[in-house]
């Protein structure tokens, strides 16, 4: 299995390259793929930022690359709920955070609402930090 980086996808997502996009397209088809975390959370700030790719649609790109056949991530069931939580209007990165910490007694942060925002099925207690 081979792990991408955030350019490969980007080709492929974006179609924007004569010769790279091609690539990336055949590679992500034939080819076993993990997508980390990191990988995943640049994809979605580069497709945002640069592309100007807003939320309904990113998720929507960022989901079909997580059910690409070939394509294996760190947890599905957790990068599907910080998806979710995205969609719902939270940030992808504190999601992603909060996954990457499921495995402590708690995620801390001075961001007011982002229990709210993880919702009551968080992988980790969310506290806000007084």
């Amino acid at each position: 299995m081979n792990s991408i980086d955030t350019d490969v996808l980007a080709r492929y997502v974006m179609q924007d390259d004569p010769v790279q996009s091609p690539i990336a397209t055949d590679f992500l088809a034939t080819q076993s793929c993990f997508v980390s975390d990191t990988v995943l959370l640049e994809t979605a700030w580069l497709l945002s930022s640069r592309f100007r790719i807003g939320r309904r649609d990113l998720t929507a790109t960022l989901r079909g690359i997580v059910e690409l056949p070939n394509v294996t991530v760190s947890n599905k069931r957790m990068i599907d709920w910080a998806l979710d939580r995205f969609a719902n209007g939270a940030d992808f990165a504190d999601m992603l955070h909060i996954v990457g910490a499921r495995h402590t007694d708690a995620f801390v942060s001075f961001e007011t609402e982002l229990a709210i925002l993880a919702g009551p099925d968080t992988p980790t207690l969310v506290r806000h930090l007084r």
